[in-house]
């Protein structure tokens, strides 16, 4: 096979972990007898940019080097598109015609080198060492060193040069992504953040970076103390990134404690920043010899991994456990891919030395501690490089064996406007209701579809431009829209054209099941205002939409199974995520400290329709404010509490309804934040998880019932807490408040989870898929019929100028400054129909 390997650097001009592995790849293929030739980026060779050169060399490689000295810079554009060494490669490829080229890294060479290939015919494979696709730095850390969102689309960092050029410079790369066959992670915590950031889960695999020899053969160590106290190392090196300051600061905070040393190796560079004065524990030491790493690491009992930036892989961690030596380790995701808090290890958020300085004392002060997390020697699997090349040969010749057509040169022609994967390039989203529903069900879903090319449109219901906009859409969603004659006569166009346009109906709330009427009319008939005849006409209606319908997409996993087992449709579970931009007013909110005062815990009720939910948990709070004089209650929105609050004056604040825009920031002010549900209701088991998700955003940890969404998003002890009973919700909120470390660490492991679990990308792939199943179902099967026995119910409405809420960008981006966005939350809260309960 010919086999072309493309890196920005190679050894022996740069020589780094990230080179060693292309490099490794290159050898050994040429080895196994492949015809491998190598192109390659020179830096500070002393010729001009875009010098080229050709070596022939010993080992069977022939390499093109092409000078990139002065095109490396994070702000400069020719790091990321380089018309220049496009027209070079695009030769270099018509000459050499590689039936597989294989990128690694391409700063200062270009993304467009994939498309160039991909035009070629060759099969392109890309392995990301580091997140340069979307941060322009690289490795997801500010110039302050302050850690990025982990979804870079999800923050407003300012970058090289600031937020608005960095949303430009990713947008143009994602359309080279686009022309990568096979997109490789070299590890298996990376998948999650490579896909959350817009790589499609199908074109991912694992690749994971094989391990020398010298440290797969490490020889177990005397595992007898050899010496007194915990021995801590740090072996990082100077560059500030890579975390030897968080790891100095934390052991400041240790200064006063005996039982303890830390030596670091590489620090005492002294061209670097002044360290300071040093705790009397902490030498500093001059680097090792790598080959002396098992070793040296063998003389220790905790690896301080406080690296700041991405870590992709992290040889050093497993270097660590192969030598026995325990872990504490910043939540990277090639480190934390064989240390879990308490296996191998401990784990701590990047960037933060006071909690690296608790999780250091705690190694020195708890007995047995460092004996149950610290692993055995030798006892970790580790990669062979045989292994790697034997999977890359199998991906090389699966996708050689493909027959598709060579993709656009996508910096030429833009995105797709013709028609996404599979048929689905223009999707109508038709909405019966406004405010905070519409913004989870339609604009949310927009942006998702948007992430994977696919146009979308959101209406409101009887808006005039329903009717053409179906004809030309590729599948139609009805969300939370009443029957009228009007909406029916569409949906029967829908269903007329030749076309498998599929027709999918949404609902979030059991709003379309008459047969619960005996259960939610008590708790109706408490809602000022209501007209009960009015509200079971409208679920009638709702059930009528559903109906006419060929498949439902659902919030939670019970609404899915009762459209199913009530209605018979095919149901999609689409749970409620993240939005781009709540998600940039969150990481506004986090660049401040949570505003000084006492602890604070908060429930922030959306509508009137929560205060049964509140009166399950008001007793507890009642509890929790009592034995802590200090902590306040703050109540936000449209709630009615009881007069059993009335004995803690002052330390009760009423907030007024906010917006979704403002709702960060008061969320992040919360110390905790409450999601009671009562208990044994369906409609209950039914709502998502949106105030866990809406407070994960900000860090905030929540406290919350039990139901099966909860349940999904929270890993108790880990993402939040969830609380069963009256006593539970003492407990757990006590020890909320009374653990400021926990709250922390619960409330940024909550948000990870969101944005990797829940990123607009991923959603933008679920959501199409459901697209995708429905089509398939009506190009197979023809549009579902409606159930037999139902008695449609509906009312004639003629179009009138409707107009749903904006949903837009709050932020400036690259400056944080806040920007009006027009919204109407209140109208959602007078609508006439059903869609008064909230999720």
């Amino acid at each position: 096979m010919r086999i072309a390997v493309v890196s920005a650097h190679f050894p022996p001009n740069f020589v780094s972990g990230g080179t060693l592995v292309p490099q490794r790849i290159a050898e050994g293929l040429a080895g196994r007898g492949h015809e491998v030739l190598v192109y390659a980026g020179s830096v500070d060779d002393g010729h001009p940019d875009l010098t080229v050169r050709t070596e022939r060399r010993a080992d069977g490689l022939t390499v093109r080097w092409l000078t990139v000295t002065g095109m490396l810079a994070w702000d400069d554009d020719r790091n990321f598109a380089n018309d220049a060494v496009d027209a070079d490669f695009a030769r270099w490829l018509a000459d050499v015609q590689p039936d597989v080229v294989h990128f690694h890294s391409l700063q200062g060479l270009g993304a467009g080198l994939l498309s160039v290939a991909r035009a070629s015919g060759a099969a392109t494979v890309l392995t990301m060492h580091d997140l340069w696709w979307w941060c322009a730095r690289q490795f997801l850390v500010e110039r302050s060193m302050r850690p990025c969102a982990t979804v870079v689309d999800c923050g407003v960092c300012p970058c090289e040069r600031d937020n608005a050029w960095l949303t430009d410079r990713n947008g143009r790369l994602a359309r080279h992504l686009a022309n990568a066959d096979l997109v490789l992670s070299p590890s298996a915590t990376m998948l999650d953040l490579l896909a959350a950031n817009g790589v499609d889960p199908g074109r991912l695999a694992l690749d994971e970076n094989p391990s020398p020899e010298s440290v797969r053969r490490a020889a177990d160590r005397d595992r007898a103390r050899t010496g007194p106290g915990v021995r801590f190392v740090f072996a990082g090196g100077s560059h500030p990134v890579k975390g030897g300051g968080v790891a100095l600061d934390a052991a400041r905070e240790l200064a006063d404690l005996d039982g303890w040393s830390l030596d670091m190796f590489g620090m005492g560079d002294p061209g670097g920043t002044p360290l300071g004065p040093l705790p009397a524990q902490v030498r500093l030491l001059p680097p090792y010899d790598p080959d002396d790493v098992t070793r040296v690491l063998g003389g220790y009992d905790v690896l301080l991994m406080s690296s700041v930036m991405l870590e992709s892989y992290s040889l050093l961690t497993r270097e660590a456990l192969a030598a026995g030596c325990a872990v504490i380790t910043a939540d990277n995701p090639g480190p934390t891919e064989v240390v879990r808090d308490g296996v191998g290890g401990l784990v701590v958020p990047r960037g933060d030395a006071p909690a690296l300085a608790r999780a250091m004392r705690r190694v020195v002060t708890e007995p047995g501690l460092l004996d149950a997390v610290r692993p055995e020697p030798g006892t970790l699997p580790l990669r062979s490089l045989d292994a790697q090349l034997d999977d890359l040969l199998d991906h090389y010749e699966r996708l050689r064996a493909r027959t598709t057509a060579p993709a656009r040169t996508s910096w030429s022609t833009g995105p797709d406007a013709g028609g996404g994967p599979g048929g689905i390039g223009r999707v109508l989203i038709v909405s019966g209701i406004t405010g905070a529903p519409l913004r989870y069900r339609g604009y949310l879903a927009q942006e998702a579809l948007e992430t994977v090319g696919v146009r979308s449109e959101v209406l409101m219901y009887r808006d005039p431009a329903v009717l053409a906009a179906a004809r030309r859409a590729d599948a139609v969603v009805f969300y939370r829209v009443p029957a009228t004659d009007q909406v029916l006569d569409v949906i029967g166009m829908v269903r007329d054209r030749p076309d498998p346009v599929p027709v999918l109906g949404d609902i979030d709330d059991l709003i379309f099941d008459p047969g619960l009427r005996d259960e939610l009319d008590p708790i109706l008939t408490a809602v000022p205002g209501l007209d009960l005849d009015l509200y079971w006409q409208g679920v009638r209606r709702y059930r009528t939409t559903l109906e006419a319908t060929d498949a439902f997409i659902g919030s939670t996993e019970l609404l899915c199974r009762r459209a199913t087992e009530l209605i018979g449709l095919p149901a999609f579970r689409w749970a409620n995520g993240v939005g781009r931009h709540v998600a940039r007013a969150s990481d506004v909110a986090l660049r401040r400290a949570r505003a000084r005062g006492p602890i604070r815990i908060g429930y922030l009720s959306g509508t009137n329709t929560h205060n049964e939910d509140w009166a399950w948990i008001e007793p507890a709070v009642v509890e929790v404010l009592r034995r802590r004089p200090s902590v306040e209650l703050w109540l936000g929105g449209l709630l009615e509490p009881s007069a059993a609050l009335d004995e803690f004056g002052g330390r009760v604040r009423r907030l007024p309804f906010r917006t979704w825009h403002q709702l960060p920031a008061v969320l992040r002010d919360l110390d905790v934040n409450l999601a009671p549900l009562a208990p044994d209701r369906i409609f209950n088991e039914a709502k998502s998880a949106i105030k866990w998700l809406e407070a994960a955003l900000t860090a905030t940890p929540t406290v919350a019932s039990p139901s099966q969404p909860f349940r999904e998003a929270i890993v108790p002890g880990r993402t939040g807490v969830l609380a069963a009973r009256p006593d539970d919700w003492v407990d757990a909120v006590l020890g909320l408040v009374d653990d400021a470390a926990a709250r922390d660490q619960l409330g940024l492991a909550a948000r990870q989870q969101a944005l990797l679990a829940l990123s607009p990308a991923r959603q933008g792939h679920r959501y199409l898929a459901a697209l995708h199943a429905a089509r398939r179902t009506v190009l197979t099967q023809g549009h579902r019929r409606p159930s037999d026995g139902w008695i449609p119910e509906t009312l004639s409405e003629p179009s009138i100028p409707q107009r749903p809420d904006r949903y837009g960008p709050v932020l400036r981006a690259g400056n944080g400054g806040r920007a009006p966005a027009a919204v109407g939350p209140l109208r959602a809260l007078r609508h006439r129909l059903a869609g008064r309960t909230s999720r």
